[in-house]
């Protein structure tokens, strides 16, 4: 009867503390301090030692596991943490309460790690929301009894009950901030592109930065198509554009293959995807083992301009749909930003050419004519003259406006030109050897000779990327102290890179990108040498005739 009567006591106290835990359970919004405060409750609702929270993970397996009553010298020594196997996993197979007097007696009972404090009374509830499985709630060892009661068993069912609607809160609150962010940074993203404070600055960069920032990731990369022109069918290789994280130089200018890959399935599919493995692994993204990413395209007007992975530490804890899903709405308006700003710089450029037009036929229809007329006046007033000297200096200013004129007329020519109202072969070669240089201990001269106003649109595109891959591979890869690019327009384009680095091992060179240099030359029927240079160093020479084939 006594006994009867301390049991009669300790439930009504549990009753009363219980609704003490579920009030304060209700004010906490935050879900990583809900489910600790849901352990720590557990523990002081039923005097365990020992009490854990293990969440369910999309695999079936515990994806976390908080854990109280023993301390962080024990753990690290115990090893990495259960994964729901043994009598854990029977609450995960079947989540019905489990309350045993001896741990060791149960049929899917496996033991204990190394260095584990021992444990022989068990009670585990499951924490079931909206039907769906959360997790489990384990307690062991009652300080002050031998084994856990019935009162014992109801009050954590009652306190998972409780735990699974304050979880459930929790979550859709952090769902809810977690979009406002996604949503924020879509905002930003697009002001910035679009703003005229952020003209020149690196749109892949900024998106990378900011996705890799919302998701918690380790790493962010962009991979965009090598030969830009092609139809996503058609495209055979990515390349990594912009990398965002530890080892982002090791990342940058790597190509991937499009089929057999993750990121080429993406890209030619445009459907998004969480993975723990790369079917083609990248170096230093995905070749360190497992890894918890997601991989996204960048769409918009319905075709794909590349594609966006961010990736996690296998120690960390794996993406869910929520993620996938509110970083493929980003991506979607990232993509149409960089679109609408593509367009305004083709606006911008249209506005430029047409201002140098008009520019153009005023000088030719107004300055040349008067200069012309002007000279006509000169010559006639030469012919009427007796004076030596006075025809002299008269046939002197005939001269200077005749070359004046020739001036003019090359200038109107530059004008017209496209490649040069789009910035010039000579302004796009100078801006991209700048910023690869920038902020390098390296060195770097520049010589330009030769009418450059004479190489197509084509040509210097080709020649324009040569120039900066091969830039690029020294900046990175050589460790050179001295670069020297040469370009030379006469009956052919001839492009002279050389630096003073370690050189390039023939095996290599595909890896490096310098495969390509061969490629471009045959399509603008030229030519392509790469050699070492005497006392270390490479030298790259390419040579294309200025009229395309």
């Amino acid at each position: 009867m006594p006994e009867q009567l301390d049991e009669l006591l300790h439930a009504r106290d549990q009753m009363g503390r219980l609704l003490r835990v579920i009030v304060g359970l209700a004010s906490d919004l935050d879900l990583d301090a809900t489910l600790r405060r849901i352990v720590t409750a557990a523990i002081e609702l039923t005097g365990a030692r020992y009490g854990a929270l293990g969440v369910l993970g999309p695999d079936g397996a515990l994806a976390s596991f908080l854990h109280s009553g023993i301390d962080k010298a024990t753990a690290d020594r115990i090893g990495h943490l259960p994964v729901g196997k043994g009598v854990l996993g029977v609450l995960l197979d079947n989540p019905e309460p489990l309350r045993l007097d001896d741990l060791a007696a149960h049929p899917a009972a496996v033991g204990f790690p190394e260095h584990h404090p021992p444990m022989r009374t068990f009670l585990g509830v499951p924490i079931t929301i909206r039907h769906n499985l959360f997790g489990s709630l384990y307690l062991s060892e009652p300080k002050t009894r031998s084994t856990f009661s019935e009162s014992d068993e109801n009050v954590a069912r009652a306190l998972a009950s409780a735990a699974a609607v304050a979880i459930d809160n929790a979550r859709l609150f952090d769902r809810m901030r977690a979009t406002a962010k996604w949503m924020e940074a879509s905002r930003a993203i697009t002001t910035a592109l679009v703003s005229e404070h952020h003209r020149g600055a690196n749109p892949m960069q900024m998106i990378a930065e900011r996705v890799r920032e919302l998701t918690d990731a380790d790493q962010a990369i962009v991979l965009v198509p090598t030969d830009t022109e092609l139809p996503a069918d058609e495209v055979q290789t990515l390349v990594i554009s912009t990398a965002v994280g530890p080892l982002a130089d090791r990342l940058l200018g790597q190509e991937v293959p499009v089929e057999g890959s993750t990121t080429g399935g993406v890209f030619r599919s445009g459907v998004p995807l969480i993975t723990e493995s790369f079917q083609h692994p990248i170096q230093s993204f995905s070749d360190v083992g497992r890894r918890h990413a997601i991989v996204i395209p960048l769409r918009a007007r319905q075709s794909v301009l590349g594609v966006l992975a961010v990736a996690r530490n296998e120690s960390d804890s794996p993406f869910d749909p929520s993620h996938l899903e509110m970083m493929s709405d980003f991506a979607d308006h990232a993509a149409v930003a960089l679109t609408l700003t593509e367009s305004q710089e083709q606006t911008r450029e249209l506005s430029l050419i047409a201002d140098r037009e008009r520019i153009a036929h005023d000088l030719h229809d107004h300055v040349i004519q008067r200069l012309f007329a002007a000279g006509m006046d000169l010559q006639g007033t030469i012919a009427r003259s007796r004076s030596v000297e006075i025809n002299h200096r008269l046939n002197r200013t005939v001269d200077d406006l005749q070359a004046t004129i020739e001036e003019i007329r090359t200038t109107i020519f530059s004008l017209q030109s496209r490649t040069e109202a789009a910035g010039g072969f000579r302004r796009q070669v100078q801006n991209g050897i700048a910023e690869l240089t920038d902020d390098r201990d390296i060195k770097t001269t520049v010589r330009m000779s030769g009418p450059l106003t004479v190489v197509s649109d084509e040509l210097a595109e080709h020649a324009t990327a040569v120039v900066i891959e091969a830039v690029s591979n020294a900046v990175r890869h050589s460790g050179a102290e001295h670069l020297t690019v040469e370009i030379d327009v006469a009956d052919e384009l001839t492009i002279d890179i050389t630096d003073d680095g370690c050189g390039i091992d023939p095996a290599n060179q595909r890896r490096s990108g310098l495969a390509n240099f061969e490629h471009r030359a045959h399509l603008v029927g030229g030519s392509c040498d790469i050699s070492g240079v005497a006392g270390g160093g490479t030298h790259v020479r390419w040579v294309a005739t200025l009229a395309i084939r």
